[in-house]
């Protein structure tokens, strides 16, 4: 079985302000080419579609145009889609039926059958060569109801699922299952911003009995066990996301598991200069000493209080000089490491869920964690506002 992992796409994503529908056509081509190439069974995308709940019709065109080139691009091949944080899994659902005429397989949220799961949905079988076990992002609280055992609801889920798929594998093919969550033990570099928050799970709540793990939240591609793995972000989301980006090209035969990563240059990277903060003549002859092109830019610069007005204009008319566009001047005060203001950046927000600004808030106002009880209320109430949302 020969599969491309990718995720963390975040269409409609705004960069400081600046669309990224180029960059994410760029990398659209950069894939379309990699199918090809690579001739996969499968191509997975690991949750995180769009930027946030409700994205623009721009980003929902762009989504379809992009499932429907990559299905172009190699008809034979399966695609599946699973829904992230970031998305809204009804807003997925909605038309998973349509996509099927596609061989595009759409998972938003845990498929019902009344007011039973329908496990079998969950369930991509690729006749001859292997299976998919298609898991979004799952609300702790939202996860089956199960008999008191001393097994999580998630750990039980996911059983179950393995299960199913091991009672029907008879000729013993391939098992790749798909997930949308923080790892314990993953490198969470970009992910560090202030007041961030990521809940992590143990390894074991994914269960037992798949080959390989198609993880999705964290961008940085990377490993977490021996065959799970987080194929990260298609290009940076961050300026902090500062490492190669890739998909991830899985094969799984005779011989074991492989992965190979297929690097995606960036079209627009990102740089931080000087990446440690110096002073106002540091800043300028980083800037000047930066690759010709265009890029994103972020001026760390060591401060008493307030950046100075005649330092900040200084910075600015050098950046014009150049084909790069200056997002931020980061002022880091002398004698702090980092800026601990406590609140939220209007850029950090589009990459924060409401849950986590809450346990946040709740943190910091309280002192203490939030109950699991009073937490999966406000992850019910989070859900029915977004779908009433979108009514």
């Amino acid at each position: 079985m020969k599969v491309i992992h990718t995720s963390d796409w975040h269409l409609g994503q705004l960069f400081y302000g600046v669309d990224r529908t180029e960059e994410h056509l760029w990398f659209l081509a950069r894939l379309v080419d990699v199918v090809k190439e690579e001739r996969p069974d499968v191509l997975i995308v690991s949750g995180d579609i769009y930027d946030n709940v409700a994205p623009t019709l721009a980003a929902q065109r762009l989504y379809n145009r992009m499932l429907l080139e990559l299905h172009a691009a190699l008809p034979a091949m399966k695609i599946v889609v699973t829904a992230g944080n970031h998305d809204s899994s009804s807003r997925l659902d909605l038309h998973s039926e349509l996509w099927d005429v596609f061989d595009v397989k759409v998972v938003g949220g845990i498929a019902k059958d009344g007011d039973s799961v329908d496990y079998d949905r969950h369930i991509v079988e690729i006749a001859g060569v292997g299976y998919i076990i298609a898991v979004p992002y799952v609300y702790a609280a939202n996860y089956p109801q199960t008999d008191d055992d001393g097994v999580s609801r998630m750990r039980k889920f996911h059983q179950t699922l393995l299960d199913r798929v091991a009672a029907r594998n008879c000729n013993k093919l391939p098992v790749i299952m798909t997930g949308h969550l923080a790892l314990s033990g993953s490198d969470i570099k970009g992910h560090e911003a202030k007041s961030m928050r990521l809940v992590y799970e143990n390894i074991e709540e994914m269960g037992v009995g798949y080959d390989y793990l198609a993880l999705g939240h964290i961008h940085r591609p990377q490993f977490v066990t021996d065959n799970a793995r987080y194929s990260g972000s298609p290009f940076a989301m961050s300026f902090d996301e500062d490492y190669p980006h890739s998909v991830s090209v899985v094969e799984i035969g005779e011989d074991g598991l492989s992965v190979r990563e297929r690097e995606i240059a960036p079209l627009v990277p990102v740089y931080t200069v000087p990446q440690e903060a110096g002073g106002v003549d540091e800043a300028l002859e980083a800037i000047k000493n930066l690759p010709a092109g265009r890029a994103y830019l972020r001026v760390k610069l060591r401060v008493r209080d307030v950046v100075p007005m005649q330092e900040r204009m200084g910075i600015q008319e050098a950046v014009a000089e150049t084909q790069h566009m200056l997002c931020d001047i980061q002022p880091v005060r002398e004698g702090r490491a980092t800026e601990a203001s406590g609140s939220f950046a209007v850029e950090e927000i589009r990459h924060i869920s409401p849950l986590d600004v809450a346990l946040d808030y709740y943190s910091m106002r309280f002192g203490g964690e939030m109950d699991d009880e009073l937490k999966g209320m406000l992850e019910q109430c989070i859900e029915k506002a977004e779908k009433e949302d979108e009514q």
